[in-house]
């Protein structure tokens, strides 16, 4: 996971279908891929993402996540708070983010 020495840029809230690619019983913190993108409809916007309480986090339902953003100052021009977006893991839409807390 690509979450070590991490500033994280904002707190969130992370709704995910489980991807086709994992065990039947696995849970969202046994995914060692936490590298996503937030689509914009107009841009896409790669982060990783760290759960703040792993063990009660459940595909289906939201989860609070902190994320750390690439090209941030984009980021932060053109995401709104509040609002969500469409999440993708590489071209496979696997659910949606709520961006709730600007740590900047």
């Amino acid at each position: 996971m690509l979450t070590e020495n991490r500033k994280y840029n904002f707190i969130g809230e992370l709704t995910l279908k489980k991807s086709s690619v994992l065990p039947l019983d696995a849970k969202p913190k046994d995914d060692k891929v936490n590298w996503l993108f937030l689509n914009t409809g107009k841009q896409q916007f790669s982060f990783v993402y760290k759960i703040e309480n792993p063990s009660e986090a459940n595909y289906g339902k939201p989860f609070k996540i902190e994320l750390a953003f690439t090209m941030i100052e984009t980021v932060k021009e053109t995401v709104e708070l509040n609002f969500e977006y469409e999440v993708l893991r590489g071209q496979e839409s696997i659910g949606n983010v709520k961006l709730t807390t600007n740590l900047e």
